[in-house]
């Protein structure tokens, strides 16, 4: 029988300490193909940009001493998504897993986030994916590949689920799974079932001193704790210290019931 087709990508680029540390538990999995980004791609979603170039690179990377399957694209996570699976790979691959991210991708940022975007693009494509990211401290930099921070206790969470579902899939209503893993997790750190939090697990700060001049947009991992849900993704990492696993759909659809939202717009006292 022919080993599972696993494709590892990210949004931080392909020289990525976080990827690479995730390839290694990856690699005994099955055939390996890291894809990813040529750079920095945080905060791109599911982008793909009208002026990336799609070049696709080929390059020489090994694991415990083996060749790796590795190609830097030219585009955001989800289009290395996309050239992985209708252009690199022979075969549709098994597995999508996008990680491991410099940082949390928790509550309603997960839209934003290039991480959890090349895990919808999967999801899209009919592909079992896992979207990991790590708690980092914010002076470690959330776009800088700092050396301070241990993936090893995530990489073990990411290749834990990537061998439940090469084993037995996904349920159905579940598209993608989104782990993420607090920062001073060790591999026998608790986890459990979350859901996505309403609010932001990030606040979003303007740098700006006119509006004639450049202006950045900064985050840092700051919320209002008395907003956060007890079964939510926020109150696992933040608040409990453990593994938040959340089982997420690319179905955006209210889940309210259709007859009474069909009655409350079709009420005539209101035109």
């Amino acid at each position: 029988m022919s080993q599972p087709q696993i494709v590892l990508t990210n949004d931080d680029g392909i020289e990525s300490p976080g990827l690479w540390a995730m390839a290694e538990k990856l690699a005994v999995l099955g055939e390996l193909w890291v894809i990813a980004p040529n750079r920095q791609f945080s905060g791109s979603g599911r982008c793909f940009f009208p002026d990336s170039d799609g070049i696709i690179e080929e390059r020489e990377s090994k694991i415990r001493g083996l060749d790796v399957h590795t190609y830097a694209v030219g585009g955001s996570p989800a289009q290395s998504v996309f050239h992985a699976a209708r252009e690199i790979l022979p075969v549709p691959p098994d597995l999508v897993v996008s990680g491991i991210n410099y940082g949390e991708n928790l509550g309603n940022i997960v839209t934003g986030s290039g991480t959890v975007g090349a895990a919808i693009e999967a999801a899209a494509l009919g592909i079992h994916a896992i979207a990991i990211s790590l708690e980092i401290e914010p002076e470690d930099g959330y776009t800088e590949y700092s050396l301070n921070v241990n993936f090893d206790p995530a990489a073990e969470f990411g290749q834990m689920f990537a061998k439940k579902i090469l084993a037995k899939g996904l349920p159905d209503g579940v598209d993608f799974l989104k782990i993420d893993v607090p920062k001073n997790a060790t591999g026998k750190t608790p986890w459990r079932l979350t859901r996505v939090s309403r609010i932001s697990g990030m606040e979003k700060k303007i740098n700006r001193i006119a509006f004639n001049l450049p202006a950045s947009v900064v985050w840092a991992p700051e919320f209002d704790s008395n907003l956060v849900e007890p079964d939510s993704d926020i109150q696992a990492v933040c608040h409990e210290l453990i593994v938040s696993v959340s089982p997420m759909t690319i179905d955006l659809t209210s889940k309210n019931d259709f007859n009474a939202l069909d009655l409350f717009f079709r009420d005539s006292n209101h035109r």
